[in-house]
């Protein structure tokens, strides 16, 4: 066992080092740095590479993507996924393909090893927006994939009309496996209580992922299925990053991912920081040392559960949020994400900022901020963003934008900001 992992630990070894010297070589951004000299090349690290914000990235889009991949026939292979973040800052990642593709086979590996669930069996997923190659696709409430595997059902409506047709649905599909938020989970729960529906007797898998996962919302949504759960860390910029094991401790995949945690600027173990990832797998578009807006604690220690892979433990992340309608019931915040997906697909991709937050049981604030070129566009996007509304009971609310200038207080606090938050009396 020893040997095995001390020849893992030397490919995972080699992956970084392949990462930082092509990154250094061939994208823009990295290479102005003057890190080492060309004779030093060998002998890149990690730490020579300056840390990163979503502003940084987002600002400097152009030069983060490796230059071979804006010419023919490499920018032919391009796949294009969008990620907001938890601080609600968009950023359009690039990919080769090839290697999306196979920065998913850590986690299919897991899947089957922890479920035996393949990508064979049918498979229901909740999703805030499907894309057909890089374009966003119409709005459609549910869609079945061609090969008939998978159900994805949108996040855009989320009343109880709504998920009774779901339940219908999922019950005649039958799913072996389903992916959704810890939030969305719970909604099902409260549907299937509702209508008094018992669930699928083929369902054997739930993978949680999107939002952080406490101890009681897992017991609730394991006691209501009876079926493996597993917690899942991922990020559109990294693909998956970790995945929790029988103990419930998150697993870091490392032919993925390199985790830091960063307090005062260095590195630390067993303290609580600020999460920062490197991505081993995109070499379209190098992500080295970036600030998700998560916070965590790296273990020293291995787990109990045998798996000798490095341990992230979460402290802070995308929380599991819950808007309050107007008739009280409570639905996930994930709606908004999918609005603002949409939305912003709709008006050329023009926010650098977007967050909300409820200021009563009526009334929710949109807090944006637009990219430089689309001043002026302020009540079309306002008028978008109204449009994406599908939600009966978030149509019965007020919408209030704020639009944000760069150099605003709002605007220098939004790396602490969360996408959604509640101010105000909203029970």
């Amino acid at each position: 066992m020893g040997d095995l992992m001390d020849i893992e630990k030397q490919k995972e070894d080699i992956r970084l080092r392949n990462i930082l010297m092509r990154s250094y070589q061939e994208v823009d951004f990295y290479s102005t740095h003057n890190l080492l000299s060309k004779k030093q090349m060998n002998s890149l690290q990690l730490s020579d590479f300056p840390l990163q914000d979503r502003q940084t990235i987002q600002q400097q889009h152009g030069r983060f993507l490796n230059g071979r991949y804006q010419r023919y026939p490499d920018i032919e292979s391009l796949l294009v996924q969008h990620s907001f973040g938890m601080s609600g800052i968009p950023l359009e990642v690039y990919w080769d393909r090839r290697d999306a593709s196979r920065a998913q086979d850590a986690l299919w590996a897991f899947r089957e090893e922890f479920a035996g669930v393949t990508s064979e069996e049918r498979c229901c997923v909740f999703c805030t927006a499907e894309y057909a190659g890089n374009k966003i696709m119409d709005y459609m409430p549910m869609r079945l994939s061609w090969d008939k595997k998978i159900l994805s059902i949108s996040m855009r409506e989320l009343s109880l009309k709504h998920f009774k047709r779901c339940l219908d649905d999922i019950s005649a599909f039958d799913p072996v496996w389903m992916c959704l938020s810890p939030g969305t989970a719970l909604m099902l729960v409260e549907a299937m209580e509702s209508f008094g529906r018992l669930f699928l007797p083929s369902l054997r898998y739930i993978e949680l992922s999107g939002e952080m996962l406490d101890e009681q919302t897992e017991s609730l949504i394991r006691n209501a299925f009876h079926v493996q759960i597993a917690n899942i860390y991922a990020t559109k910029e990294a693909g998956p990053v970790a995945a929790s094991c029988t103990h419930g401790n998150m697993h870091i995949f490392p032919a993925n991912t390199v985790v830091e945690v960063i307090r005062d600027g260095k590195p630390v173990m067993d303290e609580e920081g600020d999460v920062y990832i490197t991505s081993l797998q995109n070499n379209a578009m190098p992500i080295i040392r970036m600030k998700t807006g998560d916070r965590g604690i790296l273990r020293s220690t291995h787990c109990s559960c045998g798996c000798e892979t490095s341990v992230l433990c979460l402290t802070r992340g995308r929380d599991c949020g819950f808007i309050t309608t107007t008739s009280g019931r409570k639905i996930s915040a994930l709606v908004l994400r999918s609005m603002a997906e949409y939305a912003n697909e709709e008006v050329s991709r023009c926010l650098s900022y977007i967050r909300f937050r409820q200021t009563g049981r009526v009334s929710m604030d949109v807090v944006l901020r637009v990219k430089p070129a689309f001043e002026g566009w302020e009540e079309e996007i306002a008028r978008v963003f109204c449009g994406q509304v599908s939600d009966s009971e978030l149509e019965q609310m007020k919408w209030n934008f704020i639009f944000v200038k760069p150099e605003s207080t709002e605007t220098v606090q939004m790396e602490e900001e969360p996408f959604f938050e509640v101010c105000g009396e909203v029970e």
